[in-house]
């Protein structure tokens, strides 16, 4: 995590009073109140928004500094950090990123915005179908698990699902685990519940177990400079074997709309495979892994630095990457307790 805070605005700040000649408070942008101040911390959101964000160029309906200028009362008229929050999120909503977010002292992510898709899985009927197939297992929800079962009639299947790649992933930790499924003859593994920005290295490393050839994953593209569309050359990332064996029998990769950041570029490494299969429904759009940075009272923000574009250079954001088989999944499926996406990879894995 970088400690940041005050930086790029107290360079602007320092150079504009160095230049006037002046102190104490100046007009227009640089009019940030008192040190510590609400509406300092205000400014100092947008400024490293503006610093730092690297998909300006894709946001082009958006005039940034006029979403300066549009909360600058309310901002001037704050009485606490919840409003202070609640009036950033809202400012940073303006560029409609899902990945755009703050983190509380708490450790609650708060989105800035959400595009309120369908997400094709809810916990409590993932919850009944580990319970179902795997009687044995005591159900909690971590960043990562792994089970084996056994379908009538069939051999070991193994299950794997992901529900965080950023700092609740362990490399030593998720390898192990994956253990639990080296001799299974077919594996589920399941992205759907993904929906953390996430570390694009983390999905680099735990590809790294699945993979048989090497190949484009996806092209990185990061921002460079200060200018907002300052934006460097697409780098190519193979997926790349690693670790002491892989698994290379059959895999159904399952995701959704709620499959985000990191775990979108984990799908683009994965579906390079022959033996994986991609089913579900289309992920978020939001393949933009953030960057934390230090607020106030222990408090981050989170901020994409890069894009992802697919290996025919189709730009991720927003557009999301289609599943190999779409499965329709509805309120109603998960109401009456049904996967049909679950149940889906299972047809496929045993066919």
């Amino acid at each position: 995590m970088r400690t940041s805070k005050y930086a790029s605005l107290a360079v602007s700040i320092g150079i504009a009073l160095l230049i006037s000649g002046i102190s104490g408070c100046l007009p227009g942008p640089y009019c940030v109140g008192e040190p510590d101040s609400l509406f300092s911390e205000y400014h100092l959101m947008w400024d490293m928004v503006n610093s730092h964000y690297a998909c300006f160029f894709a946001k082009e309906d958006v005039d940034w500094d006029q979403s300066l200028q549009t909360y600058k009362s309310a901002a001037e008229n704050l009485k606490n950090e919840t409003e202070l929050f609640d009036l950033c999120l809202e400012l940073m909503g303006e560029l409609e990123d899902q990945n755009l977010s703050i983190r509380n002292s708490v450790g609650t992510r708060l989105e800035s915005w959400n595009q309120g898709a369908f997400v094709n899985w809810t916990y409590e009927v993932w919850r009944r179908y580990i319970e179902s197939y795997s009687p044995d297992t005591v159900v909690v929800f971590h960043a990562y698990g792994a089970i084996t079962f056994k379908p009538t009639n069939y051999d070991t299947l193994g299950y794997m699902y992901i529900s965080d790649l950023g700092d609740g992933y362990g490399i030593s930790s998720f390898y192990n685990m994956t253990y639990v499924i080296k001799d299974c003859r077919g594996l589920i593994l399941d992205l759907r519940m993904c929906s953390e920005s996430g570390s694009a290295y983390n999905a680099y490393t735990a590809c790294g177990r699945f993979i048989k050839v090497r190949e484009l994953g996806y092209y990185e593209v990061f921002r460079t400079g200060p200018g907002r569309n300052d934006m460097g050359e697409m780098r190519g990332v193979l997926a790349s074997r690693n670790a002491s064996w892989q698994y290379t029998e059959p895999i159904v990769l399952l995701t959704g709309r709620g499959t985000q950041g990191a775990a979108e570029q984990l799908v683009l490494l994965l579906r390079t495979q022959q033996h994986v299969t991609v089913i579900g429904d289309t992920t978020a759009g939001f393949a933009n892994p953030a960057v934390s940075f230090n607020l106030t009272n222990g408090c981050t923000i989170e901020i994409p630095e890069m894009v992802t574009y697919s290996p025919d250079t189709t730009l991720i954001l927003n557009s999301g990457i289609a599943p190999d088989i779409f499965i329709p999944v509805s309120e109603a499926d998960l109401e009456a307790g049904v996967d049909p996406v679950f149940d889906a990879a299972l047809g496929i894995i045993t066919q």
